[in-house]
């Protein structure tokens, strides 16, 4: 997952709409209808070319994986009924669902799967999730329902990366028939299926009638998502019942949904951990009695009751608490005299000088605000400076020899659920820039030793053990100054149920129902 980050999303061209019409209501009822009024549109309805929220929560009620998440975002089975993992962690065989169609009428099976899995894997596609599953050296279609993957090396985090929604399954009758449209055209096997995309106006969804699990079918006819990145208009939305949920709640209006009797705010802790990377390669942040400093510099909690307003928890760990893998380890106590002897005693009595980078949005610069205020009472004079999301993305991922870094507030959130996507694109020597986002250029041999070991074996006791040693490392080591986990926040009607944002910010739509 890349880090957090709210980006004007812009797509150009008409109207594009499938085959389908609107289905009639349920039970003979009036047509039922669910707008959610989100914070951008869809960029593509293609699993496996989409790196954005707002585009895979459009996804995720119409296009199924192996394995998926639950709300909370648990593993559930969806297309697999089981799976087995070999010791070695680089043998996967899937167990699928008998009977199960795409919306198209097209079957599912193994060869659905295979046909999926090679595409996502072959460079020569340029899918943006490429490199999750170029892993993958063969995949082996043993009966209609049984599928084997056998991995180039031993990649114990593979489940997990299975249950990423770039793992969504789609017909591979549609990718073929709308080639480089697909992403406008997406044919999964969920309770709803698309129906039409006016860009920059609405995406509608429409229920499956034949889908395949009675027990979860789709509740409402119809589900309208409108991109609406202006907050105060998605809260009018929500309280004139134009809208009946919107993703997200800023901060500063949760208060005003929570005291509405005729709305619900739907309060989800995150995967996101938020952070400032210390750059460890140069001075003074090479020496970790300054790292610790910071961290004993800056009040967790004081910001978190100023800017989130009270939603969110100062961070123990590098992994947020609903990571798998997850070990609690400390959290930092505000104490400006222990950063000051420790500043005193790595020799810098009179603090020094730095650079604080980060997005240019209203909350981030808040955030970098009230730390630059709270390490100049330490004698540290910070420099914000604010850059537009592209610009800063260029200026961290520049190698150690150009990088300016100093400090870097950022946040970050494991899309696969698992801790190995935690920490080691954050926290290791491989995932440097300019290749991944170890923005302080941070290693620790104890820790890439932990990393490889879990990745080892398909044990999860084993796995939990190395991560959980990964983490107290960590810790003690303060490449970050640790801030906190936040929450998300949603609002719906207080008559609509089931629907809420995933704690990775995908919005989860696809049981939502009136009460």
């Amino acid at each position: 997952m890349k880090p957090l980050k709210c980006v004007g999303l812009l797509l150009l061209g008409g109207l594009l709409v499938t085959a389908g019409l609107a289905s009639p209501g349920l039970a003979g009822q009036a047509e039922r209808v669910i707008t959610v009024a989100q914070y951008a549109d869809a960029v593509s309805l293609d699993p496996q070319d989409t790196n954005d929220n707002a585009s895979y929560s459009i996804e995720k009620p119409v296009i199924e994986g192996l394995i998926g998440f639950n709300d909370k975002m648990q593993q559930i089975p969806q297309l697999a009924e089981r799976w087995d993992a070999s010791s070695d962690a680089r043998v996967y065989t899937f167990h699928l669902r008998k009977g199960v169609k795409f919306h198209d009428g097209t079957p599912f099976n193994a060869a659905a799967v295979k046909a999926n899995f090679d595409r996502v894997r072959n460079p020569d596609n340029k899918l943006r999730r490429y490199t999750l599953y170029k892993i993958i050296s063969q995949i082996d279609v043993i009966d209609d329902s049984t599928v084997r993957f056998t991995l180039s090396e031993p990649f114990g985090a593979m489940v997990a990366t299975f249950a990423h929604p770039a793992g969504g399954i789609n017909s591979p009758t549609a990718v073929q028939k709308y080639d480089k449209d697909y992403g406008k055209n997406p044919v999964g096997t969920g309770p709803y299926k698309f129906q039409e995309w006016v860009p920059n106006d609405h995406i509608t969804l429409v229920r499956n009638t034949d889908y395949w699990d009675k027990n979860n079918a789709a509740k409402v006819d119809k589900i309208i998502v409108k991109p609406v990145p202006e907050d105060g208009t998605r809260i009018a939305m929500l309280q004139k019942g134009d809208a009946q949920f919107i993703n997200p709640v800023p901060y500063s209006m949760a208060e005003l949904v929570k005291n509405d009797k005729n709305l619900s705010l739907a309060e989800s802790e995150s995967v996101y951990t938020f952070w400032v990377a210390m750059n460890v390669q140069k001075k003074p942040f090479s020496d970790v009695r300054v790292r610790q400093a910071m961290n004993y510099a800056i009040n967790k909690e004081a910001i978190i009751k100023a800017v989130l307003r009270g939603h969110g928890k100062p961070a123990d760990s590098p992994l947020a608490p609903q990571v798998w893998g997850y070990a609690p380890v400390k959290s930092y106590p505000y104490d400006p005299a222990k950063a000051k002897a420790l500043l005193t005693e790595a020799g810098y009595p009179n603090g020094f000088k730095v650079l604080l980078r980060g997005v240019a949005q209203t909350d981030p610069k808040e955030v970098m605000v009230a730390i630059q205020g709270q390490l100049k009472q330490v004698g540290v004079d910070v420099e914000v400076l604010s850059l537009p999301a592209a610009a800063l993305s260029a200026d961290r991922f520049k190698p150690l020899e150009e990088n300016r870094g100093e400090m870097d507030y950022a946040g970050w959130s494991p899309s696969t659920g698992d801790a190995d996507w935690g920490i080691r694109p954050l926290l290791t020597k491989d995932n440097w820039p300019p290749s991944n986002f170890t923005i302080g250029f941070y290693t620790n041999p104890k820790v890439e030793e932990q990393v490889k070991a879990a990745l080892q074996t398909s044990d999860p006791a084993k796995r939990k053990a190395a991560y959980a040693e990964a983490q107290r490392v960590i810790v003690d080591d303060c490449p970050w100054v640790f801030l906190w986990v936040n929450y998300l926040l949603g609002g719906s009607r207080a008559n609509v149920g089931g629907i809420s944002i995933q704690p990775d910010g995908i919005g989860f739509y696809r049981s939502v129902y009136y009460k």
